[in-house]
């Protein structure tokens, strides 16, 4: 169903583009002779629009980030609209046919759709505010320009937004608040470039452009080496997690189902990227404490001894003591040290109570025990989802914070967690 209505809309979105486009190139023609830019420069810009397109840098969550909205601004300021549809619709068309065996053609049109609309829109209002393309005095032009970045991004994140609330069922009010809060650092970083490139162009020509593109790339690839060592870090702790979990059988992908649990929990309780990110290391390895516990106690078939469990209760602290000689897992060796706790005092290692767990603990506690309940142990089968949600909600305000519990009940109901024992 939601599939479906996000096909109707990329055809709701193609049929404004088409109108769009007629109205705009009915009222005049484009006369490219008069245009400021000749067709080399025009192509020159199509040429590394489409590069950038080719080249983005994918962030832990898998989202992609280019540089693109930079040469898309300085083409807006320098063609003006119309140009700028034209050498827009090529460049992505472009990309979306290069891409085409990995990316569904319902998506690769509502791309097309979505940054002509952009353009157009963004490059008509520069205009009627009385933007001349071609001319940049920044002391005049800069309010125009501020309009203008913010137009493209309200029209980016808006279309954006209604896309994502029709596939996934989400609340569009903060499913706009996360996407705006992502792109406006973002939008505002490239924004001078993109008013660089402009003036330099006008000033220079294409020759100014190639210089100053040098370090941009070499930024770029400074960027790309930063994310190729975050993978590594991510591939080294997923490495961890499976050796931990070679000492008992009976856990087998716990660390993976634990973040993927925990990482849906915080998606759907709307907290930041960054959190997430350190969140997911401390999911990964909150039970490598567990390296330092007998493997006689871990594979016990039968209920552990006073004795036993006190040892096991030890784990999160080993945990948080070996994670935190790194510098980067500073934040995630606190709540791997917390994540036994529970709010009314009675969890270990130190029987903290409600304010004093750190939320990364609360929602790591919540989603281990989850996974805890819908897996086999040596003592008993799994639980179905149902059964383990019900016993988690019985004790949600009293050991669990209710508003984690609510956003695994969320995500059920949703689906984006499946048990195969529900």
């Amino acid at each position: 169903m939601a599939n479906h209505t996000m096909k109707l809309f990329s055809y709701f979105l193609i049929v404004i583009v088409l109108i769009s486009l007629f109205f705009l190139f009915s009222v005049t023609e484009i006369n490219f002779y008069e245009m400021y830019g000749s067709f080399l420069g025009m192509l020159f810009f199509m040429v590394i629009l489409t590069a950038a397109q080719q080249l983005p840098v994918t962030l832990p969550s898998q989202a992609e980030v280019t540089v693109d909205f930079a040469i898309v601004l300085s083409i807006i300021v320098i063609f003006g609209s119309k140009v700028s549809i034209l050498l827009v619709f090529l460049s992505t068309l472009f990309t979306e046919l290069k891409r085409r065996k990995i990316m569904p053609l319902q998506k690769s049109v509502f791309n097309i759709a979505l940054y002509i609309i952009m353009v157009g829109t963004a490059g008509f209002v520069y205009e009627i505010t009385g933007g001349v393309p071609g001319q940049i005095d920044l002391n005049r032009e800069i309010f125009r320009i501020v309009v203008l970045i913010f137009t493209y991004l309200l029209t980016n994140v808006g279309i954006v937004t209604i896309a994502v609330s029709l596939l996934e069922n989400e609340t569009t009010y903060f499913t706009f608040y996360n996407n705006f809060k992502w792109a406006l650092p973002n939008y505002l970083a490239l924004a001078p470039l993109g008013i660089l490139l402009a003036v330099i162009y006008i000033n220079i020509g294409i020759s100014g452009v190639l210089l100053f593109l040098v370090p941009l790339l070499a930024a770029r690839h400074s960027f790309q080496l930063y994310m190729n060592m975050r993978k590594v870090y991510l591939d080294t702790i997923q490495a961890l997690a499976t050796a931990i979990e070679t000492k008992d059988p009976y856990t087998h992908g716990h660390s993976d189902r634990v973040a993927k649990y925990s990482l849906i929990i915080a998606e759907e309780m709307k907290l930041s990227g960054e959190f997430i990110t350190q969140l997911h290391y401390a999911a990964l390895l909150h039970d490598i404490g567990k390296i330092g516990i007998p493997e006689e106690i871990l594979n016990k078939p039968k209920n552990l001894s006073e004795e036993e469990y006190e040892v096991v209760k030890q784990h999160p602290i080993l945990g948080a003591s070996i994670v935190e000689k790194l510098e980067f897992l500073a934040q995630p060796a606190t709540f791997i040290k917390s994540h036994h706790e529970r709010l009314n005092g009675t969890g270990y290692p130190q029987g903290l109570k409600e304010k004093e767990i750190p939320l990364g603990a609360a929602i790591l506690a919540v989603a281990d025990t989850f996974d805890a309940l819908t897996s086999d142990r040596p003592y008993r089968k799994a639980w179905s989802a149902k059964a383990a949600l019900e016993e988690i909600e019985k004790v949600s305000g009293v050991e669990f914070k209710s508003e984690v519990v609510e956003a695994l009940k969320n995500a059920l109901k949703k689906g984006s967690i499946k048990i195969d024992a529900c």
